[in-house]
């Protein structure tokens, strides 16, 4: 064997030595940004449902649409059920009743538990966790990083519509 194949070889054998004691965050880069993408839109999720009027709950601009309160519930059962696939334990997860006419403070509650479920899910995910396959009880075989891209992507979807009808009665969204 040649001296630089020697070299090359213990170059290797020392980097996957060293590879566990590399910082965290060289080993959860794609999962802080799933985290840090998951905690600025549930603040803007939070900071519109704390600034809509009790009374603007039941708004809906057309029938055929959810209502304010319905869309944030949504928002809260979706966030419990993608964040328990993501965590493989399907249906482990309370149960949010989207039509249900609640108050202001048991939505923002609600909200709030949703969100926190999900940070707990993704807590410890790695970068490399995001590569783990879950398998739904129907048999449907999917990566985690399908349920963390889903999440992103349906609350930042109906962050939109809440942006939406809060704009189509005069309220900013935003601080």
């Amino acid at each position: 064997m040649s001296t630089s194949r020697i070299l090359g070889v213990a170059s290797l054998a020392a980097v996957l030595v060293l590879l566990p004691s590399l910082p965290a965050t060289a080993q959860t880069a794609a999962m802080e940004g799933v985290r840090s993408e998951f905690t600025a839109v549930t603040t803007a999720v939070m900071t519109a449902a704390n600034k809509t009027p009790e009374d603007l709950l039941g708004y809906r601009p057309t029938p055929e649409v959810f209502t304010l309160r319905k869309m944030l519930l949504h928002i809260a059962g979706a966030s419990y059920s993608i964040c328990s696939g993501f965590t493989g334990e399907f249906g482990k997860h309370p149960k949010v009743d989207a039509d249900a006419q609640v108050t202001k403070p048991e939505v923002v509650s609600t909200l709030t538990a949703a969100f926190a479920f999900c940070d707990a899910a993704m807590a410890k995910a790695t970068d490399a966790t995001l590569a783990d396959v879950v398998t739904a009880p129907n048999g449907t075989k999917r990566p985690k990083s399908y349920y963390a891209s889903h999440l992103l992507a349906h609350t930042g979807l109906h962050y939109g519509n809440v942006v939406t009808y809060l704009r189509m009665n005069k309220l900013s969204p935003g601080d």
